[in-house]
């Protein structure tokens, strides 16, 4: 065991297969939040890359139970690593909560008193009052989103957030 992990060739089936998982990852991103074209390039650049990593899998003599440990923390690591970047250079995005609520008129009273103490602005709206209302939440980042989730799962309210396009 010694002798594999100071190999040359077991350091480039790591580096190959760490490129394989930022690269995928990476790809994985681009695909949902991407258009069509940069998913497009993405996926052909990544199963033409990992037509290199089966060659190597498969040829390089080292026994499976190292192949696969080895595969499976460069896979921890480099998603973690993909995963940490993307939350520490995205950007705060606004979203709108919309949510039906069966409530009672002092209960929705409520529910506004706690989110405007919060700063957080809503519009809610009656559909039968007494009964049942609609909400529009405004949210202008990640603390907020959470905040307005907490006060609307004490209500039991059901809601959707949806990312505000501006």
């Amino acid at each position: 065991m010694a002798t594999i992990l100071t190999s040359w060739l077991f350091w480039q089936f790591v580096i190959l297969n760490f490129v394989n998982v930022l690269v995928n990852t990476a790809r994985s991103l681009v695909t949902v939040k991407g258009g069509k074209w940069g998913a497009s390039v993405m996926n052909a650049i990544c199963y033409g890359y990992y037509t290199i990593i089966i060659v190597i899998t498969a040829t390089y003599e080292m026994p499976l139970i190292m192949k696969c440990i080895a595969v499976a923390v460069v896979n921890f690591i480099g998603v973690f690593t993909i995963k940490f970047c993307e939350e520490r250079f995205t950007k705060d995005k606004k979203w709108i909560f919309l949510a039906t609520a069966k409530i009672a008129d002092n209960a929705i009273v409520d529910v506004a008193e706690k989110l405007k103490m919060l700063n957080i602005k809503l519009v809610y709206t009656p559909v039968i009052v007494n009964e049942l209302y609609t909400l529009e939440i405004f949210s202008n980042d990640k603390k907020e989103s959470d905040m307005i989730t907490a006060v609307l799962e004490n209500y039991n309210i059901k809601y959707s957030a949806v990312e505000s396009k501006i």
